[in-house]
């Protein structure tokens, strides 16, 4: 006999309040574009270690070289990131961030067959890295400018549930897609990534916080 659990009342009520937000457009647009691009972040990992395999094989020493580089701007950007962002204007700030990370990815791709050694490669990792770490507080701090007061906290739960869920995903596909095209075709799908993230982003309309039409 099947034995069915029931669930919290108030589980309903967080899927409704979850669906009520992303009926704003602006916000659906913020959600959609930081899920493509933390899905982005972890195929362009994957794609480093890919790339790592191919070139020298198994060498820890070496992933781990590629692997500082990416974290290293959390340590030298994240301090500093917060302070300019909340001086610029955000959506801008998103979207030249994705804008970058994608052209930066896609030389990535296109300097991958010609690579001899990895000093331009920890470079352009950096790089990415860099200008990624300004997308983040960007995109925590333009919610107030895009959804109700009320479902501030709704938006924030939602985006920080499907980041965890695109890093995921990044990972699992990210895998199979660099098993499939190598290196090279991570970075290029990567970048589109990126691409399409900064396009979306373009189309946010952001207003003054709390002053919003009945409808949003």
């Amino acid at each position: 006999m099947r034995v069915q659990i029931p669930l919290p009342a108030n589980f309903f009520t967080m899927i409704k309040a979850y669906f009520k937000v992303l009926k704003n457009r602006n916000f659906f647009f913020l959600w959609l574009a930081q899920l493509i691009s933390q899905f982005g972040d972890r195929l362009t990992q994957i794609a480093l270690v890919g790339l790592v395999y191919s070139k020298i094989g198994v060498s820890p020493l070496g992933l781990a070289k590629v692997m500082f580089f990416t974290i290293l701007p959390v340590f030298l950007i994240n301090p500093l990131a917060g302070v300019y962002v909340d001086r610029w204007d955000k959506r801008k700030c998103m979207y030249i961030s994705d804008l970058l990370r994608g052209l930066i990815v896609l030389s990535l791709a296109l300097f991958v067959p010609f690579l001899k050694n990895f000093i331009p490669l920890y470079l352009l990792i950096f790089l990415t890295f860099c200008v990624g770490r300004f997308f983040i507080p960007a995109k925590m701090s333009i919610i107030p400018s895009l959804v109700r007061e009320e479902d501030i906290f709704m938006a924030n739960s939602l985006v920080s549930i499907t980041a965890n869920v695109a890093a995921v995903l990044g990972f699992g596909a990210g895998g199979l897609i660099v098993e499939r095209w190598g290196a090279q075709g991570g970075f290029i799908i990567d970048s589109i990534t990126f691409f399409l993230s900064s396009l979306f982003i373009i189309f946010i309309v952001t207003k003054p916080k709390g002053v919003f039409k009945k409808e949003d």
